[in-house]
């Protein structure tokens, strides 16, 4: 890569970075590519370079945080873990970890998503990103089948479900701050692979954490207050 080929992936690794935080902060529409451009030290002049409109800013920056989070690492940690089940608790795991590190962004695409003049153009970028998550999901869970880890299921239905009830959480996080969502992961989880595990094969070692408050307020889970 040349020295200018370099420099220019720095500067819309910036700009994307500039972006994200910006919108995260203040919103889509309270987001200008002012505000993006003196967030990343570049000027109006240099976005429209690299992104065509703020629309498209902001899809190439959630593309790209997705990208990033759930890339070459991750796909190097399965390929790592020798059992279906291993696969899809680090999967889970980095789902999780995503999850944290993206607070605000589903809050984001809503707001983007149902005040676009053309919503299902606008939810392909979702829905594509749910699509390449559920096919590693898909094919793991298939992978567990074949070798006698996993009972015989509906693997594509399966990571359907997987898929939102992790996007479901996420949403929660939203709702309720002190959610202890690594504590909820994890019983979900070990219900899940259990359920999943065909009659004697090995059972899942159990992940820790699981005593540890679901969330801050350490409120019941019918809404009510400790006494």
């Amino acid at each position: 890569m040349t020295p200018h080929a370099r420099a220019t992936d720095e500067t819309r690794r910036r700009i994307l970075e500039a972006a994200l935080d910006c919108f995260t902060r203040k919103g889509y529409h309270g987001t200008t590519m002012d505000d993006i451009a003196a967030e990343s030290g570049t000027s109006k002049g240099t976005l429209y370079w690299h992104f065509e409109s703020k629309d498209d800013l902001l899809e190439s920056a959630i593309r790209w945080f997705f990208d990033a989070a759930l890339g070459p690492d991750a796909v190097a940690a399965l390929e790592e873990t020798p059992t279906a089940g291993g696969k899809l608790r680090t999967l889970a795991d980095a789902t999780v970890e995503v999850s944290q590190q993206a607070e605000g962004m589903f809050n984001l695409f809503l707001e983007f998503w149902t005040s676009s003049e053309n919503r299902e153009q606008s939810a392909e970028l979702w829905l594509d990103l749910l699509a390449e998550y559920r096919d590693i999901v898909t094919d793991v869970i298939q992978e567990g089948i074949e070798q006698g880890e996993f009972r015989a299921v509906d693997a594509g239905a399966l990571a359907w479900a997987l898929t939102a009830a992790y996007d479901g959480l996420a949403a929660y996080v939203m709702l309720e701050p002190d959610l202890d969502l690594p504590r909820v992961h994890a019983a979900f989880i070990e219900v899940f692979l259990r359920g999943l595990q065909a009659p004697g094969a090995t059972p899942p070692s159990r992940e820790p954490g699981a005593d540890r408050e679901i969330c801050g307020s350490d409120r019941r889970t019918n809404g009510t207050e400790k006494p």
